[in-house]
């Protein structure tokens, strides 16, 4: 069962990450064409004759638009009508998964965009996708040469059907090879890389219906795979087969008079790149534009005027109507933003009707879609922008039914046993899609921040008093999450990036005060992943999630959406530089995804984070697990219900683990920190891009760490509430109650998993490294934090019981364990897999350890259990000391040098 539940996961990501809107190369790394379909010999010197043109649409029913197809109705084969004037120019190709299975794959994710033209070859019909990477200026000489250096990509190819039309020459072909077709390399991904059986079916796959307009042709296509051996899945009714239903979306390249806007490196936006050819002598090759939509001011001279066209968002009708109004104010609340550089009603929110006869994944329409995916709590807001300018031109929200129904009963646990319960690897950087690289597109703030929202709604259910209070906390905390969820995900729609530095800026109690907040905002921008505010008992609670937009939203959306009107280019950019130059303001404080790197260690900034609040990140790990420890000690009263189950209370427990989770990995990231800013030589007020964080600050850390995380007492957890931990006893659909590997909380490895995370950190090459590096960056005077100290104080912090001859209890054993293994392993490295000083350091550990427990083991103060556990400490120190230690030079990678 708990491979089983891997591989779901693993393939759930996959899914969501791997192919979803904007995250294409992993399908074009893969793509894998079918082999030729086998053809009769013919004859030397003869050629079978093309039927003609009105022969094969007699009798077929005429869809006619930008590209004409003809149906017929009695075998549902589709003809498709290529003019000859479409032979050669770009078009725009969009996909979009509509429909899925439910289990592994959502139903309405963004896929390929991409430019393409149709090339004649013979009888075939070539759809290539133009490779837009690398241009050069037709005037340039150099045009040529990016055009035969440069390969574009074939989508796909088919056979030309018909002798060309009498009068206009228009050509029929077969439309199935380029649509019913494995789209988006599901069998390739099942089926290959995840050994899960499934191939491409194409004799059940057909073309659901056209729809052809003077602009566009919307396509839908119904997709069947099937399966070699039997793959389960809860929202599957047969294992051996699935349906994915697509839609294609072709359209005529926009022609307006949008003019693109350079990007600037301290600003979050969304970029469109390409590398031009066009001269040889810029500093950089690559041309970066913003991602934004077209913005023009219905009267350009009025300080405050509505826009030409305003970016519209449908609320599709599958939303649930009890979270319209909030869904709603999540689209609009970008106004604000726009209202202060001069649009008036920039963004609307409209409610598609249940009567709409269009499509929501027709392109001309955005919308913010809600879907059903059991078991994943999560939102996304993906856009398409014309890969030549940067001009946005759709966009589609996707958010699950799941991430509301998590808060409310913890879902995850349910789908994962107990035992495998965790947070994201401190290791991985969040949102990395695959080995392949890394999108900046991802986002996983819907499915984390669920969980952050099931801890706040879990502690102000334990704090509530009557049940009419309860109810009315609920309404109004689900209502607010939902909005700043929505406004984040349209954010990423405008074109903005992550900003995980944008939470610092403001202190606790300007958090906590209402009158501040809705003037001022909660946080510097919704593009961070804000936990919810929960203020604690004794305070004066706050909004719970931001109502109105930050400092850095109205920077960012002022410096992709301000009106420049007719200036030269250089006049614009001078204006764009003075906008970004007040990066050093700290209220706009940013940093993205490639400067927190996620949960890794890799991150140099102890101030750009996920889910951390305010200006003291210390404090506010202090007061998270105070918040914790209040949630644990009322949870038995609070949520124990005569007649129900224990599992409420359960969820109660669970909610808790991640302010120690995230508060070990927040504290740790201050050893050998750097403050990092992103500011331009001659910023006003600008500083260095690097600061090494004090030795003050790194020695709070490290006592955090050790009175949090480590201290002997820190889990000392009542009976009465460990004994109430148990899961849902009713059975699922694949009968997880009993497949579940235990049933008994397994405290203990939860501990262990907390600790060894926090370990990992400060032992990490990154740290070490950083350790060593900053040493030179200190000014002359200034205190310096060394590897030393680390070492030093992480083991005194964790074997203290040695200097006292005291018993060691149930939870400092396997820590003090893996602390021993883990100095063990940077002893017995390779020389440049760690600072050479990391290994002189574990050699001292490992001496001072083996004299201070060989002392503590004949001590009689100390009970059996401590006795064995020393001399196994011992035994590790000497086989370690006994082995051959490497000598051989290998570089920081692993690699031998």
């Amino acid at each position: 069962m708990r491979n089983k539940v891997m591989l779901t996961s693993l393939l759930l990501i996959l899914g969501l990450t791997a192919l979803s809107a904007g995250d294409v190369n992993a399908e074009r790394r893969a793509r894998t064409f079918g082999s030729p379909k086998p053809t009769a010999k013919k004859a030397a010197g003869k050629e079978e004759k093309l039927k003609p043109f009105a022969d094969l649409i007699k009798d077929r029913v005429a869809i006619k638009g930008l590209f004409t197809f003809y149906h017929d109705t009695t075998d549902n084969t589709m003809l498709m009508e290529i003019k000859p004037d479409q032979i050669g120019p770009l078009f725009l190709c969009n996909e979009t998964r509509t429909g899925s299975e439910g289990a592994v794959y959502d139903n309405v994710s963004m896929g390929n965009s991409f430019p393409f033209c149709f090339q004649r070859v013979g009888k075939r019909l070539l759809m290539l996708e133009k490779n837009v990477r690398f241009r050069a200026d037709t005037s340039s000489s150099l045009h040529r040469a990016v055009g035969h250096g440069i390969s574009d990509h074939l989508f796909a190819s088919t056979e030309v059907k018909s002798q060309p039309h009498d009068s206009s020459k228009a050509i029929l072909v077969d439309p199935a090879e380029f649509f019913v077709r494995d789209a988006q390399n599901v069998g390739y991904f099942l089926g290959t890389t995840m050994q899960a059986g499934f191939t491409f079916d194409g004799t059940n796959s057909f073309f659901e219906r056209v729809k052809s307009f003077p602009l566009n042709t919307e396509i839908d296509v119904r997709l069947h795979y099937k399966s070699s051996k039997p793959f389960s899945a809860a929202t599957m009714q047969s294992p051996y087969s699935m349906f994915h239903s697509y839609h294609y979306s072709l359209s005529t390249l926009p022609q307006t008079d949008y003019v693109p806007r350079i990007a600037d490196d301290r600003v979050g936006h969304f970029l469109t790149l390409y590398q031009d050819y066009t001269t040889l002598d810029e500093e950089t090759p690559y041309v970066r534009y913003i991602e934004r939509w077209q913005l023009k001011k219905k009267n350009p001279e009025a300080r405050m005027s509505e826009p030409v066209e305003p970016i519209v968002f449908w609320i599709e009708n599958t939303v649930p109507p009890e979270y319209r109004d909030a869904v709603a104010e999540g689209i609009e609340f970008w106004n604000r933003s726009f209202e202060k550089i001069g649009f008036r009603n920039a963004v609307v929110a409209k409610q598609m009707p249940d009567t709409a006869d269009w499509d929501p994944a027709d392109v001309r329409f955005n919308t913010v879609r809600w879907m059903v995916m059991p078991g994943a709590a999560y939102a996304v807001g993906p856009s398409r922008a014309n890969p030549f300018t940067g001009q946005i031109y759709d966009a589609d929200i996707r958010i699950s039914s799941d991430f509301i129904r998590y808060m409310f009963s913890h879902v995850e646990y349910f789908i994962r046993p107990v035992s495998s319960y965790g947070l994201p690897d401190e290791n991985m950087p969040l949102g990395s899609p695959d080995a392949g690289g890394f999108n900046p597109r991802i986002c996983t703030y819907g499915a984390e921040s669920a969980k952050e929202a099931a801890f706040g709604l879990s502690y102000l259910m334990s704090a509530a008093g009557d049940l009419a209070d309860k109810d009315s906390l609920t309404r109004e905390y689900v209502h607010a999450y939902l909005v700043e969820l929505v406004a984040h995900e349209v954010g990423h729609t405008l074109g903005l990036r992550h900003n995980f530095k944008a939470s610092i800026i403001y202190n606790l109690d300007q958090i906590n005060d209402p009158n501040f907040t809705r003037q001022h905002s909660m946080i510097g921008t919704v593009m961070d992943y804000n936990p919810p505010n929960i203020a604690g008992h004794g305070r004066t609670q706050g909004e719970f999630f931001a109502s109105v937009p930050g400092p850095s939203d109205d920077w960012v959306i002022e410096y992709a959406y301000v009106d420049l009107g007719a200036r030269a280019p250089n006049e614009e950019m001078t204006r764009l530089r003075e906008i970004a130059s007040r990066a050093p303001d700290p209220l706009l404080a940013y940093g993205t995804d490639e400067d927190a790197f996620g949960a890794s260690p890799k991150s140099v900034d102890p101030t750009c984070n996920l889910f951390d609040q305010g200006d003291d990140v210390l404090a506010y790990c202090e007061h998270k697990i105070g918040l914790t420890e209040e949630l644990w000690k009322n949870a038995v009263a609070k949520f124990e219900k005569p007649g129900e189950g224990y599992q409420t209370v359960m969820r109660a427990f669970e909610n808790g683990w991640r302010s120690y989770f995230e508060s070990a990995r927040f504290a740790a990231k201050f050893v050998g920190g750097l403050y990092h800013h992103r500011n331009h030589a001659g910023d006003p007020g600008g500083v260095t891009p690097f600061q090494p964080v004090p030795a003050t600050e790194q020695r709070r850390a490290m006592n955090f760490l050790r009175d949090r995380i480590f201290a002997a007492d820190a889990f000392n957890l009542p009976a009465e509430l460990l004994n109430r931990l148990q899961p849902e006893r009713f059975p699922d659909f694949e009968w997880s109650v009993y497949s579940m590997p235990q049933i008994d909380y397994p405290l203990h490895e939860m501990v262990l998993m907390m600790q060894t995370n926090a370990l990992n950190s400060l032992y990490s090459q990154f740290i070490l490294r950083r350790l060593v590096n900053n040493l030179e960056r200190y000014a002359p005077g200034d205190e310096r934090y060394t590897m030393f100290d680390m070492f030093a104080e992480t083991r005194k912090a964790i074997w203290s019981e040695l200097d006292r001859k005291e018993d060691i209890n149930d939870f400092r054993r396997p820590l003090q364990l893996r602390h021993l293994s883990t100095v063990i392993g940077i002893y017995l490295s390779p020389q440049g897999a760690y600072p050479d000083d990391a290994r002189s350091l574990a050699a001292n550990d490992l001496d001072i350890l083996e004299a201070s427990a060989r002392s503590t083991e004949g001590s009689t103060t100390i009970n059996g259990m401590t006795r064995a556990h020393l001399r196994e400490v011992m035994r590790q120190i000497e086989a370690a000391k006994g082995a051959r230690r490497n000598y051989t030079q290998v570089s920081p990678t692993g690699a031998p040098m």
